[in-house]
């Protein structure tokens, strides 16, 4: 039995000392060259569908509130303005929108509607063509500066909508507020 013990005995310490030595001996080396390429693996389950996204309007483009003067035509007699917006092409004509707003009110008290504007005998009407905004009105519409206040009146404010841009039908269009939330219009 002493024998079984002391051979076992000797075994255990050869056994720790393989492994002691087999731990301690290696040291850091070089990284070696790089491996082949592994076969490509399966393909992956597909992921669920997302929500779906707010319409954009990263195209939508719009005016600041600009001071227009009226001219009125000798022979019609009637009054009219132009805007000069290399924006508005053939293209947006025949495919995208032009909404033209007009503030009657001041830019603290704004009193905002969409043309054309008709109440009573009052017409004021946009027309475009390739590069122009242009607006008839019966009366002299131009923008107006109060001698007391100091504060205009009847400023102007265009929006070009290109085609295909979904925001055409995602708004209520007549009405200012609504358009200017949804577009995130500064004032």
């Amino acid at each position: 039995m002493k024998r079984t013990f002391q051979w076992s005995l000797h075994h255990f310490f050869y056994c720790m000392l393989a492994i002691g030595l087999t731990f301690t001996a290696c040291k850091k080396g070089d990284t070696g060259p790089q491996g082949d390429k592994g076969d490509k693996g399966e393909k992956g389950d597909k992921g669920d569908k997302g929500d779906k996204g707010d319409a954009g309007t990263a195209n939508v483009l719009y005016s600041a509130w600009l001071d227009l003067t009226y001219q009125q035509d000798a022979t019609s007699g009637t009054f009219f303005t132009q805007i000069t917006e290399p924006k508005v092409t053939d293209n947006l004509l025949s495919t995208g929108e032009i909404k033209v707003y007009i503030n009657f009110g001041t830019p603290d008290n704004k009193v905002i509607t969409p043309l054309p504007f008709v109440e009573g005998d009052v017409q004021i009407s946009p027309f475009y063509a390739p590069n122009t905004i242009e607006i008839d009105a019966n009366v002299n519409a131009s923008t107006v500066t109060s001698s007391t206040t100091g504060k205009k009146s009847r400023q102007y404010r265009y929006i070009l909508i290109p085609g295909g841009a979904s925001v055409r039908k995602a708004v209520d269009w007549n009405n200012y507020e609504a358009v200017k939330a949804y577009l995130g219009l500064k004032d």
